[in-house]
């Protein structure tokens, strides 16, 4: 069996997903390969498929276009890069899509559909299923096709977000499989109009539990990333952790308000170089962006609670890797973080937008004994599922 991957870049937690999917069908013995419109780092998996001046030229053009056929958190991506020719999606048995904006259209996923092979697409968000948000805030519009978008102050029912959807509507057919990485994820397929008829499942996202390990040493750890002290440490971060909305900064200042600021030591990782929280109430210390896989598995562990505010989270790989690190998580009950933390056993989930909540839960974990609980979502546990799956879809 022959499987092809599909995705944008090799950067943030959709990458990742990529990656260990990738590994893990191969552990399964299926032939995987992953193409990349664009790849930041040469030691990445997957083959850059951009790759002469001409080529990026035109990309380039088509992205400026789908950014003038857009508005604000409503993406339109009518033009994209005509992956049916390659040849090693020609040789594929099954076709992966990933997060593939500015890389794949509406048009091309036409194409590939068209080749009669069977394609799953492995929602990262929820852009499969809206009219062009990436999350809809808990607006709920999608389930009826769109219209009135708030996040564009629309008024209107046949606005952008409308059009959009009754165009992915048009393309998401034939042989198109979802793959959730969670049963929220899956759940919001199905109460979208796009994918009514259509076959919808949930795979959990795998996690390395080999390299995402509980390590002895917490006190080496600590002088090691310069935070020694006596208070307990909060861990927060994420790529573009300061900046992407979706991952909740705006809520961790409000929770850490309802905190005595003596007791808690405020770490981060993943924030710019620039970037720091403003008004934050703890003594913080900023990582910066975190290069290596090792150096994470020793910040989750050299902390004694990881703190995780998103708004909303089709399944949020830190919470999973801070999980397998031994290290409790306290987080809204939301999404695919809701399915992977078990309330006061390994981490305390605390009603969605409650600040006391949030603050409650990390007195919690610091205070109570956390249990050790590890999900069934190795490599190659998940890519054996992945495999059942696309035996089924090719028979």
């Amino acid at each position: 069996m022959k499987v092809v991957h599909l995705a944008t870049t090799d950067l943030g937690g959709s990458y990742k997903a990529v990656e260990r999917i990738h590994r893990g069908l191969q552990m399964n013995g299926v032939e995987s390969v992953v193409l990349l419109r664009t790849k930041y780092h040469s030691d990445s998996v997957g083959t850059q498929v951009i790759d002469t001046p001409v080529k990026s030229l035109l990309s380039k053009a088509k992205n400026v276009g789908n950014l003038l056929l857009s508005k604000g958190e409503v993406i339109s991506d009518h033009f994209g890069t005509n992956m049916a020719k390659h040849p090693a999606v020609r040789e594929a048995d099954v076709i992966m899509l990933h997060w593939v904006n500015s890389f794949i259209g509406y048009r091309n996923v036409e194409q590939l559909l068209a080749l009669g092979k069977p394609v799953v697409w492995v929602a990262h968000d929820m852009w499969n299923c809206t009219g062009g948000c990436h999350y809809d805030r808990y607006c709920g519009r999608y389930a009826e096709g769109c219209g009135k978008c708030p996040l564009i102050g629309s008024k209107k029912e046949n606005d952008l977000s409308r059009r959009n959807f009754i165009r992915k509507a048009r393309a998401f057919s034939g042989s198109l499989t979802l793959a959730g990485p969670s049963r929220w994820s899956a759940e919001c397929a199905e109460k979208s109009r796009i994918w009514q008829g259509r076959r919808i499942t949930w795979i959990w996202n795998p996690i390395d539990y080999e390299q995402y390990r509980r390590l002895e040493d917490k006190e080496a750890l600590r002088a090691k990333y310069g935070v020694v002290t006596h208070k307990k440490i909060i861990l927060f971060g994420a790529c573009l952790a300061l900046s992407n909305r979706t991952k909740g900064a705006q809520n961790l200042v409000g929770a850490l308000r309802k905190l005595e600021a003596e007791k808690y030591l405020l770490v981060v990782f993943g924030n710019k170089d620039e970037e720091r929280i403003e008004d934050c109430p703890l003594e913080t210390r900023y990582l910066g962006y975190i290069h290596s896989e090792e150096e994470m598995t020793e910040v989750y562990n050299l902390a004694d609670v990881f703190l995780a505010p998103s708004e909303q989270e089709s399944f949020c790989y830190t919470v999973g890797e801070a999980l397998a690190c031994g290290t409790p998580v306290a987080a809204f009950c939301i999404g695919g973080i809701a399915e992977q933390v078990t309330h006061k056993a390994n981490g305390y989930l605390g009603e969605y937008g409650s600040y006391e909540q949030l603050a409650e839960g990390i007195r919690y974990c610091t205070e109570h004994p956390m249990q050790y609980i590890r999900n069934a979502n190795s490599l190659k546990e998940i890519g054996g599922k992945y495999r059942k799956l696309f035996e089924e879809l090719l028979s």
